[in-house]
């Protein structure tokens, strides 16, 4: 891929596998998160259920990103869900994700693309 579109948004050091970071880019609002095998993922930072920001109430929890308000958590593809208590995962909105990768130690997003998931 080229870098046509590419936007940085912060250090790769800033955002540990299992943490989640809120930054405002480019007027969006994005929450960019570490699984805690490692993957990055960037997504819109508005939980579609009620709107809660998943940069400041999210947390991860293994590879799933939680809305602490009403526990619907995301995929790193922002597949919603909310588990049971028996463990069965329901299907809820999803939220859209963005194209992101690292390099040099830093953290960019392709936000202006067609085809952004979501």
């Amino acid at each position: 891929m080229g870098d046509v579109g590419w936007t940085d948004v912060l250090a790769s050091g800033d955002v540990a596998p299992g943490t989640v970071v809120a930054l405002d880019v480019d007027d969006r609002e994005l929450a960019v998160w570490r699984t805690a095998s490692g993957v990055l993922v960037a997504c819109a930072a508005r939980c579609p259920h009620q709107w809660s920001h998943l940069g400041v109430a999210g947390v991860v929890d293994g590879e799933d990103l939680v809305c602490l308000s009403h526990w619907w958590c995301f995929d790193t593809a922002g597949r919603g869900a909310k588990v049971s208590m028996a463990g069965r995962r329901d299907r809820k909105s999803d939220v859209a994700t963005f194209p992101v990768r690292e390099r040099d130690g830093r953290v960019e997003v392709l936000l202006d693309v067609e085809d952004a998931t979501g």
